[in-house]
């Protein structure tokens, strides 16, 4: 739909006539609308508001800077052309200015020579000038100038612009225009969810508040002593734990270690009876419940293999978070308004720590036997 855009021009009136004429019929050959004081036959306050709206509706504006600085009739003592001015970099509307390259060159005609004048006028300039800013040296000039920066400020920032009111949307066009914005955003979201997913529909796959059964070893390498218990946790639970350590990317075994150190602070303390033999020990996952826990969570969208460049020689494989996952750990782990996670804690200074706090520092990469521990069989 080809728009057309109001630009308000901006400058004192009669030193400026000629420059003018060329800014408003570049404006104008450009199919665009200008506005200015041409629509103001009397300049005094009670024509500021109406001043106000027409800038207010404009897309652009564009300020011609040269050798007077205009009459004085504002309550705060400056002309109308720099209280326009401020109050279009106010309302956020793009600004063209334009400034005399040889201010020396202007007629004296054409000229302030009161002092005051001039003080307010060098100030003004250079307040125009604080902004990027074109220089010219003569209406012909200066009306290709306005061409050129008015076609890179609407690339640049479009503005809203007027169209033909055979052309316009109705009410009830805006309405479905909306709505299918939203359809269109809500697919987005679902196929972003599904290209996360490597399957269509996890609502079938186990999660969330679900519990799950998985078995924890202990390895006493110095008296060669394994034992082994199952301990019951959630998905969620899981992930709440581990999910942190991959938000930056992390190896799959230290991933694999802190979900034994979630079991380990998760087990009952019948759980930890059925370990004693080995009590003294460093806590595993077996392979197999590892990569059903991998596994799970890859299904489910919330993890993926790494992608960062690592070094040739870094032979580790690596885990992180989709998107999803991501949000999922923000929803699990972040404090709630009117929440404190240490409450509980209390005043007490030798209040332990929890006991998943760390991780432990060891990597399951490798195992600690040179063969793969055997899954104890199901009892």
């Amino acid at each position: 739909m080809e728009k057309r855009y109001q630009v308000f021009v901006s400058s004192t009136y009669r030193d400026l006539a000629d420059e003018r004429a060329q800014v408003i019929q570049a404006i104008l050959k450009m199919d665009h609308l200008p506005a200015g004081m041409e629509m103001f036959p009397s300049a005094d306050e009670s024509q500021w508001e109406l001043i106000e709206q027409v800038i207010d509706q404009s897309d652009y504006y564009i300020v011609v800077v040269a050798g007077r600085y205009g009459s004085i009739i504002d309550a705060d003592g400056i002309s109308y052309t720099e209280k326009e001015y401020d109050y279009a970099v106010q309302a956020g509307i793009p600004v063209l200015g334009f400034v005399h390259k040889d201010p020396g060159s202007i007629p004296a005609r054409d000229t302030d020579t009161d002092a005051t004048a001039q003080a307010l006028l060098n100030k003004f300039r250079e307040k125009v000038q604080s902004r990027p800013v074109n220089f010219f040296n003569s209406p012909a000039e200066l009306g290709g100038m306005v061409v050129t920066s008015l076609i890179q400020a609407i690339k640049r920032k479009p503005g809203v612009g007027w169209v033909r009111g055979n052309l316009a949307m109705t009410l009830e066009q805006e309405r479905e225009m909306i709505s299918l914005r939203e359809q269109i955003a809500a697919l987005k979201e679902a196929e972003s969810k599904a290209k996360n997913a490597l399957v269509e529909d996890t609502s079938k796959l186990a999660g969330g508040d679900e519990e799950v059964t998985l078995w924890l070893g202990v390895r006493d390498a110095r008296i060669n002593k394994e034992a082994s218990t199952r301990v019951r946790t959630t998905w969620d639970a899981i992930y709440r734990d581990i999910s942190p350590a991959m938000a930056d990317e992390e190896t799959e075994g230290k991933v694999r270690t802190r979900v034994a150190s979630h079991l380990v602070s998760t087990a009952t303390e019948d759980d930890i009876e059925k370990l004693k033999s080995a009590k003294n020990g460093q806590p595993f996952m077996y392979t197999d419940d590892w990569e059903l826990v991998k596994t799970q969570f890859r299904a489910l969208g919330l993890i993926d293999n790494g992608i960062k460049k690592r070094p040739v020689n870094d032979t580790n494989k690596y885990l992180r978070l989709t998107p999803q996952g991501d949000r999922h750990m923000t929803t699990l782990i972040a404090v709630p308004k009117g929440e404190d996670p240490n409450a509980d804690v209390g005043d007490d200074d030798d209040a332990e720590m929890p006991s998943h706090a760390t991780s432990p520092t060891d990597d399951q990469t490798a195992e600690p036997h040179s063969t793969e521990p055997q899954q104890p069989e199901q009892q």
